[in-house]
């Protein structure tokens, strides 16, 4: 009797479904452990709710446990929506060169909904913000008269706010975007939404001001990124493990590059809070930080042994499950460290505020400085962080692009190199100088920043070819995606760049960066904060840039200008900011009035005076670095027209002057038609 083999039933189920369990498990897991990290971290550092002492307003203990709870969800949606943005246009190995994957339209459908889950948290987070703040119920917080009232004018709310409408945007538009273009913006949108909420917190009195809200942003950007990629690979690369290996190799840059930036700024983000080095063991604050530092340890050191031992082979079932496991173990880890980092936001940290003599140097953030001079001007040191930090990084990756070239035989002009090196040097000075210092309580010495980071630093930058050296020494990406090189060619070619060198597109930010500035209240308004002083210096060296690149510029351009109308360009630049700095010096009012009337030190006797001062540097410094790019567009004219005619002399010798035959010829048949 024939014996038949048993066979075994076994339901398997479409791999779409596993995914989506293995996306949900993750993304419960991870916010849970969020949520009990944050919440234990708060009572171990003694910043979890009290009630209030008798007479004083309080909130409630429903307001004060769950605020953490609503800030490590909504930072774990963040989370989550970044990552799966990365995943759609930068990770996922089936990406096209201009439309995301099949897998990557699904990814972007989970970052719309973790923007909209981000936007909702965030709502009711201001909520419970403005009533913790107000010390008031939250029906007496969200009532539209309580809430339009006082919302606006408390940052930590404000920003919450931002953050809403920014993640409203990214969830919209990444479900009506399958581009890669689209995908980038929306992930840039989505990282300035993260940052927000770092621009309001303990540190804003605390000193050093400035260097606590850039790092603030920094680290709050770069464990975003780090932890969103690792969410992204484990909850939707993992169900297709044949492309993990790709996925993971690409993201291993970014989490390299966000393991450094999250160090750093770790490191400062504690100095700038911490009154001493002991409260990093007698303060329930410094404990939060040492128990995030050892946190980190271990998390780069995880990282780093995936990258050594999993990475360089994932083909076999067992390294695929291993990897499963260690990114398991390095997900919980970050969960905890983000439950480490709410509860941190909301303790207060051991550095006393800063106390000054006057109300003015209480909203400047230093004592005034003493009566300007040469000295003081030109060598005194007021750092910023993000501009000198900008300027250092920009000439040590320019350098390792210069030697890059030379190790493999390749010449590159010294003249560049100097340039480069003078043009930051430049910008650094004026951003970091005693100049930095005398621009916030004297328009004259602020308008002589101005014109140094718009009108000088530009040319000498420009010259120097950055985009030219990037493209010659950056390798094309090694795993097929958009590296550094891709994304700078397709931007080269984009119809953003189109736009922005468009000479009517540079004239209009040439004319907002003068007229729109400082002829209105928001150049009062912008010198008010730190944020608003580094949208206004980054303008300045924006659009300069943008003037210097498309008239002088060596670089590759989408659409280049003939040398008469970029002499046409330079001289309309001219011709408006004359007409401006004879504004500015016919003006009897003071400029910026919102803020300079505030912050006037004593040696300053006359405010319209100076600012009237301001409008004579605008004309007298601001027109020679125009006449130095009208003599140098003549010197590349005449350049051009030089190898244009060697070129043809060359052409010429080989082939034969055809035009001239062609003429003579022409002339011999007229001849012959009037012999005739």
């Amino acid at each position: 009797m024939a014996t038949q083999t048993p066979t075994t039933t076994r339901s398997v189920n479409p791999p779409d479904s596993v995914g989506s369990g293995i996306r949900v498990r993750i993304a419960v897991g991870f916010t849970l452990i969020a949520v009990v990290a944050s919440l234990v971290g708060l009572v171990a550092s003694g910043g979890s709710y009290e009630p209030a002492p008798n007479g004083l307003p309080d909130s409630g203990p429903f307001v004060g446990w769950l605020l953490p709870v609503l800030g490590a969800i909504g930072f774990g949606a963040a989370m989550a929506c970044i990552g799966w943005l990365l995943l759609a246009g930068f990770l996922d190995p089936s990406a096209g060169k201009k439309v995301v994957s099949k897998r990557g339209r699904a990814a972007m459908l989970r970052a719309s909904g973790a923007a909209a889950i981000w936007c909702v948290i965030s709502l009711i987070a201001s909520v419970f913000t403005l009533a913790n703040i107000l010390g008031v119920d939250l029906a007496t917080a969200a009532a539209p008269g309580t809430f339009t009232t006082y919302a606006w004018d408390v940052s930590d709310v404000r920003t919450l706010l931002i953050s809403a409408v920014l993640a409203a945007a990214v969830a919209i538009g990444a479900v009506l975007s399958v581009s890669l273009t689209g995908t980038t913006i929306w992930l840039a949108l989505a990282l300035v939404a993260v940052a927000a909420p770092s621009t309001a917190g303990h540190a804003v009195g605390l000193g050093d001001h400035g260097l606590a809200l850039v790092n603030s942003v920094a680290h709050a950007v770069a464990a975003t990124l780090w932890v969103g990629g690792l969410i992204a690979l484990g909850a939707t690369v993992w169900p297709k493990a044949q492309t993990v290996g790709v996925a993971a190799q690409r993201f291993g840059y970014l989490a390299i590059a966000s393991v450094v930036i999250l160090t750093a700024s770790g490191v400062v983000n504690a100095y700038v809070r911490l009154g001493a080095p002991a409260d990093l063991f007698t303060s329930g604050y410094g404990r939060l930080v040492v128990a995030k530092t050892l946190l980190l340890i271990a998390l780069i050191a995880t990282a780093a042994w995936i990258r050594r031992r999993l990475l360089p082979n994932l083909d076999g079932e067992q390294p695929r499950r291993t990897f499963a496991k260690v990114a398991a173990l390095e997900l919980t880890l970050m969960s905890i460290a983000t439950g480490l980092g709410v509860a941190l936001s909301l303790t207060a940290p051991t550095r006393v505020a800063v106390q000054f003599a006057t109300q003015a140097e209480a909203l400047l953030g230093f004592e005034f400085p003493a009566a300007p001079t040469v000295m003081s001007v030109v060598f005194g040191w007021d750092l910023d962080v993000l501009f000198f930090v900008m300027g250092i990084a920009a000439c040590v990756y320019y350098t390792i692009g210069v030697m890059r070239l030379r190790s493999r035989g390749d010449a590159w002009p010294v003249s560049r190199t100097i340039c480069w090196f003078i043009g930051w040097s430049i910008v650094i000075w004026a951003t970091n100088a005693g100049i930095a210092t005398y621009s916030e309580v004297s328009v004259g010495i602020h308008m002589i920043q101005h014109m140094t980071i718009t009108m000088m630093a530009p040319i000498f930058l420009v010259l120097a070819g950055p985009v030219t050296l990037a493209l010659r020494a950056l390798k094309p990406s090694p795993s097929g995606g958009r590296g550094a090189r891709e994304l700078l060619t397709e931007g080269l070619h984009s119809r953003i760049a189109i736009f922005f060198t468009n000479p009517i597109t540079i004239l209009v930010i040439y004319i907002l960066g003068l007229y729109g500035l400082y002829l209105t209240n928001l150049f009062g308004s912008l010198m008010s904060s730190h944020i608003g002083h580094i949208a206004m210096t980054t303008h300045f060296l924006v659009s300069g840039l943008l003037l210097a690149y498309v008239a002088i510029g060596i670089d590759p351009k989408p659409r280049p200008l003939p040398y008469w109308a970029r002499m046409i360009l330079v001289l309309a630049a001219i011709i408006l900011h004359t007409f401006f700095a004879v504004v500015m010096m016919a003006s009897t009012t003071l400029i910026g009035a919102s803020w300079y009337s505030l912050v006037r030190p004593p040696w300053l006797t006359d405010p319209v005076r100076d600012s009237m001062l301001g409008g004579q540097i605008a004309w007298g410094i601001g027109e020679v670095p125009t006449l130095i790019m009208m003599i140098i567009i003549g010197v590349q004219w005449a350049r051009s027209d030089e190898r244009e005619s060697k070129r043809r002399d060359r052409f010429t010798g080989t082939h034969g002057d055809t035009e001239m035959d062609d003429y003579n010829a022409y002339l011999s048949k007229l001849n012959e038609r009037a012999d005739k």
